[in-house]
């Protein structure tokens, strides 16, 4: 029986089918408000277009390097491989490469080319759990699946996560790893804040690392716990297994471990890229400008009668502008600060933040907001969360929703 009085506790029953009702009205909003946009029926993943099909087919031909359409190598091969040695090779890292092994097999058994993915594979992998695991890791923190289902929303709407999903459907590998490390970040903020287990965080360390080369740096807080769970030496296995395979590709490649090989794409390239690559991979010189992108850069916007016109940088434009619901970061610093576990995260996403910012570009394909952000985003995210309702603070997380949703429709217009 359910309660019959105003407040009283709801049932198990009850607390399941509302957890039901909110999921499905989440996705039913996804599909509503950012279906036009990611267009799920026309994702489209190929050896052609994605460096990473392409090292997943190689492997499966007992090799390391990838095919290039012309006889210059140097000169023809896909964009943003490494030149080494006279032979091509993807540097980002090797997740889509390792999917690509594994649903080669499938593809087989229902007689699709292997060069190019079965759209149900590349949404199952790559979309679907997105919705899944933002509700559930969102409903943990803030104990309300109807606020769980509008932080999903706003997370994948409402931040550099959309543009990324656009740039997904035409298959391209850079916004591909990005998709693929938001779910290995919530997945090991929702341990790390909640039970503390350390495999599922291993788990989701591995996912973001084998998409995000710099989120290798959560590790240090997973340490940390894991010292203090006396757990270490399960920590340190699960880093094990993530790392020596990475480092093991770098040595049979470029014959160094520690040389990931992104010098090398800009081997017969002079164009402004190349030149900031001259001095160095990260550099200081890159930090004021990529900070001022990150943070301080607003794009010029335009409102109008029936839609938003937005002038904006290629280079990026300020997190707190596009997304502000990542204000409560600020807002709420005593609160999370005054929480152990949540200082802990919020403080580990700081050397990832400054990396980025050393990088040698601010990105790429990312007019009017900053992709790399994502690095850090879905923690911030699941850090604040219990902050972003009751009082002024429901209306401010609405308004601030509704706007980065409106805002981020606009930027993948002129994307």
């Amino acid at each position: 029986m359910g309660p019959d009085v105003p407040g009283a506790i709801p049932s198990a029953r009850e607390r399941r089918w509302r957890n039901w009702a909110c999921f499905l009205l989440m996705l039913a909003a996804n599909q509503l408000m950012l279906g036009p946009v990611i267009r799920l029926s026309q994702w489209d993943l190929s050896a052609e277009i994605d460096a990473g099909v392409a090292e997943g087919l190689a492997w499966l031909n007992h090799r390391l390097d990838i095919p290039h359409p012309g006889r210059d190598a140097a000169r023809d091969r896909m964009h943003d491989t490494a030149y080494y040695n006279g032979k091509v090779y993807n540097v980002f890292p090797p997740l889509v490469p390792l999917l690509t092994v594994v649903v080669s097999p499938l593809h087989r058994l229902i007689a699709m080319p292997t060069d190019r993915w079965f759209p149900f594979f590349e949404q199952l992998l790559f979309f679907w759990p997105l919705p899944i695991v933002g509700f559930f890791v969102f409903r943990r923190q803030c104990d309300d699946p109807a606020w769980a289902a509008l932080l999903t929303v706003g997370w994948m709407g409402g931040t550099a996560l959309l543009p990324n999903l656009e740039y997904t459907r035409h298959g391209y590998l850079g916004p591909i790893n990005h998709v693929l490390s938001q779910i290995g970040l919530l997945i090991l903020a929702a341990d790390l804040l909640g039970r503390q287990r350390i495999w599922p965080a291993l788990i989701g360390l591995f996912i973001a690392v084998w998409s995000r080369q710099m989120t290798c740096l959560y590790a240090m807080p997973l340490l940390y716990v894991a010292w203090q769970r006396r757990r270490l030496m399960l920590c340190l296995l699960g880093l094990v297994v993530i790392a020596a395979p990475i480092l093991t590709l770098n040595w049979l490649k470029f014959g160094n471990v520690a040389e990931f090989g992104y010098r090398f794409i800009y081997v017969n390239r002079d164009d402004a890229m190349a030149q900031r690559a001259s001095h160095g991979i990260f550099s200081p010189v890159f930090f004021m400008e990529n900070l001022w992108y990150m943070h301080a850069e607003l794009p010029a916007v335009e409102p109008g009668l029936t839609n938003v016109r937005i002038a904006a940088s290629g280079d990026g434009a300020s997190i707190w502008f596009t997304s502000p619901i990542l204000l409560y970061v600020l807002i709420d610093a005593r609160r999370w600060w005054r929480d152990p576990r949540r200082r802990l995260l919020m403080l580990s996403t700081i050397p990832v933040m400054l990396g980025l910012l050393f990088y040698h570009t601010t990105g790429f394909m990312q007019i009017g907001y900053n992709r790399f952000a994502l690095d850090f985003i879905p923690i911030w995210l699941a850090v604040i969360a219990p902050f972003s309702r009751g009082g002024w603070r429901t209306w401010f997380t609405l308004a601030a929703t509704a706007w980065s949703l409106l805002y981020f429709q606009s930027v993948i217009r002129i994307g």
